[in-house]
């Protein structure tokens, strides 16, 4: 017979802890000692020796194994006293000859933690920033007094509705995987844009160059342009002050296909590559789709704008 089948299940799990133990801790406790705090208020419902006392000792390894050890649980207050520390301790194995406690006793409290508008606030704004990447929040409306929770809470967000400048949702408080409360929050937003804007002062009948601009994120505003290659080369018709968002209605844009300009229409699929005349129907930048309408049949035809008077066709209307 095994010695390993003369122990029970209960006393080989023991003997698997001790030689751990005694791995782990060969070199010796070193000095160690354990201060019992007077009073500590916790939001969780177990309570290790790390939160009721502060352990020192020469040997680190123990002093992290003291640290981790498992008192009891609790609910709204207890009191742990010196004799209930010294009797875990024993049975993890720890020879109390080697270790000093100071203290007689620690008085353990439940925390409560307080819910305030500002803590739901918080919660809100740090959710949405993270689902919307490109809006600023200007304020966070959730009307409710301030209650407490015994533990930590957890706070389920659901957006009911999103229109362009409010977002409406639910706030659910919960405590032990119990409801507290159920908030309805409405949030005011300006959606964020990339948007050209002036890098220096540019006068008028000015070239723009690419020196000129830079892509800026800016509250949303209307006819702003987004599009860099729209302003590169562009006549200034208008003072626009450095930093300003450029419009389309302050420069003249120097499309490279300008509608009812006659254009190139290149075909070229499949090895096979035939150049046909066209005729603008929109003007266009590079890599803008436009309508050309093909001199010879009148068929409409869908193209991009490659170069100047030059386009690629991609497909018929």
């Amino acid at each position: 017979m095994r010695c390993s089948e003369l122990l029970e299940p209960s006393k080989a799990k023991k003997l698997t802890l001790l030689l751990i133990f005694l791995l782990l801790f060969s070199l010796g406790y070193g000095d160690t000692v354990i201060y019992l705090k007077k009073r500590v208020f916790l939001t969780k419902g177990s309570i290790n020796l790390s939160d009721i006392a502060t352990v020192k000792s020469d040997n680190q390894n123990f002093k992290s194994f003291l640290e981790g050890i498992y008192i009891s649980d609790f609910s709204e207050k207890t009191v742990i006293t010196a004799q209930q520390i010294k009797n875990t301790l024993e049975k993890n194995y720890i020879n109390l000859n080697l270790v000093k406690i100071v203290g007689n006793q620690v008085y353990v409290q439940r925390k409560k933690i307080s819910i305030t508008q500002e803590y739901l606030q918080d919660k809100i704004t740090y959710h949405l920033y993270k689902k919307y990447k490109n809006i600023k929040i200007k304020g966070v409306r959730c009307p409710f007094k301030p209650f407490e929770a015994k533990t930590t809470p957890e706070t389920k967000l659901f957006v009911r509705s999103k229109s362009n400048s409010h977002i409406y949702l639910t706030a659910t408080i919960l405590s032990d995987e119990k409801m507290l409360k159920q908030i309805h929050c409405t949030v005011k937003y300006t959606q964020m844009i990339n948007a050209v804007v002036a890098k220096k002062d540019l006068m008028r009948g000015q070239l723009i160059t690419e020196n000129d601009i830079e892509i800026r994120k800016i509250e949303f505003r209307r006819g702003v342009i987004t599009d860099i290659d729209v302003v590169r080369g562009a006549k200034v018709k208008t003072f626009i002050k450095k930093g300003k968002p450029i419009k389309a209605s302050m420069i003249e844009i120097d499309f490279p296909v300008k509608k009812k300009d006659y254009v190139r229409v290149i075909y070229n699929r499949n090895g096979i590559k035939i150049e046909i005349t066209g005729q603008a129907l929109e003007s266009g930048v590079i890599g803008q789709s436009i309508k050309v309408k093909n001199v010879s049949t009148g068929k409409l035809l869908r193209c991009k704008v490659i170069g100047r008077n030059t386009v690629l066709f991609i497909s018929g209307y």
